[in-house]
């Protein structure tokens, strides 16, 4: 049996647009993790950008054939990520229904809110309130990275300061907002940070 795991990613789409099945596996176990994170930047939530993985890789396979394999894999991956993304951001901006379902789907004990979209305004200005509450230029670095979808270069870049000095200030934020929304656990933090993503990225 051939080890995939050893062969160059030129060769494993080569493979790939012949059909290869264990080329594609490869691919996927090789990348689906830095997709997964990819994806996050743009959704925020982890169960959406779980899903998401699995279509980009599916998009993958369905466009096998029509690859250029003088690409990288992952610049190819990113492209379909980002697509996807930017896709499914838009779609939801304009439901708000399927934006409600998908809360509901994330945390099923969010219905015991009062309804008629009261929790999503509740979460949204909790969380608006949180952001506006961090130094400025912490603030800055967490809404390009967090809300605007940049990586953690990028921002380095457009800010002129270094790639640890953005970590640190993401991990610095992420501390004080669950600090700040004690009360509120994990999953509905992902969802304020959705919500409010989601009326400000287009």
């Amino acid at each position: 049996m051939v080890n995939h795991s050893n062969h160059t990613d030129k060769k494993l789409l080569e493979e790939l647009k012949d059909n290869s099945e264990a080329a594609f596996s490869e691919l996927y176990q090789r990348y689906h993790q830095g997709i997964y994170a990819y994806l996050l930047n743009y959704v925020k939530l982890p169960p959406l950008a779980e899903d998401l993985v699995h279509e980009v890789f599916l998009k993958l396979w369905e466009a096998r054939q029509r690859i250029n394999v003088s690409g990288t894999a992952i610049a190819y991956l990113h492209g379909i990520s980002r697509n996807l993304a930017l896709d499914t951001l838009k779609h939801l901006s304009k439901n708000t229904q399927l934006q409600q379902e998908l809360i509901e789907w994330m945390h099923p004990s969010f219905m015991e809110l009062e309804s008629d979209n009261k929790e999503s305004a509740f979460l949204e200005e909790l969380f608006r309130k949180a952001v506006s509450d961090l130094p400025p230029q912490r603030r800055k670095i967490f809404i390009l990275c967090k809300l605007n979808g940049k990586t953690y270069r990028e921002a380095a870049h457009e800010l002129g300061i270094s790639h640890s000095t953005v970590k640190e200030h993401i991990a610095e934020s992420l501390l004080f907002l669950r600090r700040q929304l004690a009360g509120i656990n994990q999953s509905l933090l992902f969802i304020g940070i959705f919500l409010y993503s989601l009326k400000n990225f287009f």
